[in-house]
């Protein structure tokens, strides 16, 4: 329909943006990647390759990280290799500082991410160099693998990793010589497993390559959020699978604390907006940046054991007295809780067997099953009921849906099924209630806050997500073909804004593994994720009313 590509043309010139904003904010840190495809380029110290200090350059035409190289009397020291695997960049800008990259002798990995790797296993290939990394991540460089260990959370369209070899494991300590330039290497995990800093000296001068332990010199002015900008802790939030850890980082930042301020440092991802980052920082600045990652990884940490680390990322786990979290089926989270003797499950994804599912994780996690009492439906498309019909039949629970959806359950379930609307659950005095009515996404969509363990708790299927490339791109196709509706989207945002923050939430598909436990400002900063991807496809006007309160958006 031309009505249809009209909307689609509109929301698909100002994806790439929406999208890269609402990822960046996501990850609590305007990642360099974020930035280009916003139209930004990422650039080191000075915005051209230079000499930083004699003997020292800085690589300025590698996106999205910065990379480093050291003369010495005997050859090159590249730290880091920049993104693309050929390594072309990283040739280039030698080039422009009139270094042959042939001379290349050692390369000095800071870490495993692939923006700081790539051109590795190519240098070391065609140079002959030694290639240097922190133990905790050679395995998976010479693996090539998983793709999280490289990329993180970031989509990285049309880069794929590759095995990289490994000739040194460091632990720390270590002294790396290359003819008359002595390089420390200085073990920093946390970021990822094996992060690793170096403190070169050459001539009296110290110079101090960071990596992503310290990506940027500044980033940390107000508004700051609480993820500890400008160093490289974001990964510290992020689901085990990513590889970042917060008790290693707390440990990594204090003992860097405990050293003075080097001469130059220099960061993986300089800023240069508006102005080129000066490398020579203060010893008060740097303790600064320091301190204010111990604090927040402190933070973190006490989260981290009041709630249990609730990361909603395929592992089973209990995350309150009574309320589980089972994994996932069909591309889809299982939930279910106790009350008293009664059990409650939220969606049927999967297909048949999902009884038997549940059963089996439930004894996985010291719990004796039981049958539903009821499945609490957030939809009744079908990933949120592909299972519905085998548990009918073999566990005979009430099915609750909005009202909008009572048809369609009706059509899922055998004839017979008890049905009954999640406007009423309330009534039936299983547990303290409320429903949200939703919109705009999905089938007859609706949510429920549950109070269980003295907190509340919400199931809201898919609506709203927390914000990531695909979780983006996956929204805006839903909002933009029947039977998404983006006005009513809004809708379904401003109650959820109305409704206010809970202390858990239970989304249908998490993203990225995300923790279930809401701190701080996340709530806010969900609905205005979703609020930058629905810019792109309503009017400006329906999304300057939500923000002034009006909940009757044009």
């Amino acid at each position: 329909m031309a009505s249809g590509r009209s909307k689609g043309g509109r929301w698909a010139r100002g994806v790439a943006l929406v999208l890269a904003l609402a990822t960046a904010i996501s990850a609590g840190v305007w990642y360099a990647g974020a930035l280009d495809t916003l139209g930004f380029r990422s650039y080191p110290l000075h915005r051209s390759t230079m000499f930083v200090a004699p003997g020292i350059g800085a690589l300025a035409g590698l996106s999205p990280s910065s990379a480093y190289v050291i003369e010495t009397s005997e050859g090159l020291i590249l730290i880091d290799s920049g993104l693309e695997a050929d390594a072309s960049p990283v040739k280039a800008e030698l080039a422009k500082l009139g270094l042959d990259w042939r001379r290349i002798r050692a390369i000095l990995l800071t870490h495993a991410h692939g923006d700081h790797t790539g051109g590795a296993a190519t240098l070391r290939r065609q140079t002959g160099a030694r290639l240097y990394v922190g133990a905790g991540d050679a395995a998976v460089l010479r693996e090539g693998g998983p793709r999280e260990a490289f990329f993180s959370t970031f989509a990285m369209p049309g880069h794929t990793p590759h095995p990289t070899p490994v000739d040194v494991e460091l632990r720390g300590g270590e002294l790396i010589v290359v003819g008359d330039v002595r390089v420390e290497a200085i073990s920093a995990p946390g970021h990822t497993p094996g992060s690793t800093c170096y403190l070169s000296e050459r001539q009296g001068l110290r110079a101090f390559f960071a990596g992503d332990v310290i990506m940027m010199l500044r980033g940390d002015e107000p508004p700051r959020d609480e993820m500890g900008k400008p160093l490289g802790t974001y990964s510290a939030y992020l689901a085990p699978s990513y590889r970042g850890d917060a008790r290693a980082t707390l440990q990594s930042l204090k003992a860097l604390r405990r050293i003075p301020v080097p001469d130059l440092v220099l960061p993986g991802h300089p800023r240069a907006q508006p102005n080129p980052e000066d490398p020579r920082i203060s010893q008060s600045r740097w303790e600064e940046i320091l301190d204010s990652g111990i604090r927040d990884m402190e933070n973190l940490i006490a989260r981290f054991k009041a709630d249990g680390a609730d990361f909603l990322d395929g592992h089973p786990r209990l995350l309150l007295p009574n309320l589980y979290y089972l994994g996932e089926r069909g591309g889809a989270a299982v939930y279910g809780f106790y009350v008293g003797e009664r059990f409650f499950l939220v969606d049927a994804p999967g297909g048949p067997g999902l009884l038997a599912f549940v059963a089996d994780q439930l004894r996985q996690l010291g719990r004796e099953p039981a049958r539903p009492s009821a499945v609490l439906l957030t939809d009744v498309g079908p990933l949120s009921t592909q299972g519905l019909a085998d548990m009918v039949e073999k566990a005979n629970p009430v099915v609750i849906a909005g009202y909008a959806g009572i048809d369609r359950a009706r059509e899922v379930c055998p004839p017979g099924t008890s049905i009954g609307p999640a406007e009423e659950l309330s009534d039936r005095g299983w547990f303290p209630v409320e429903t949200v009515t939703l919109d705009g996404r999905g089938w007859s969509p609706i949510a429920y806050r549950v109070i269980l363990g003295g907190k509340s708790v919400l199931f809201s299927g898919q609506i709203p997500v927390k914000m990531s490339q695909e979780a983006g791109e996956s929204l805006i196709a839903d909002l933009t073909h029947p039977p998404g509706d983006p006005q009513g989207y809004l809708r379904a945002m401003t109650r959820l804004h109305r409704a206010g923050r809970s202390d858990l939430w239970l989304p249908l598909i998490p993203t990225h593994g995300q923790n279930a436990n809401l701190y701080g400002q996340d709530w806010d900063r969900t609905i205005e994720e979703n609020l930058a991807v629905l810019r792109a496809v309503v009017s400006p006007s329906s999304v300057r009313r939500f923000e002034r309160g009006n909940s009757r958006p044009d």
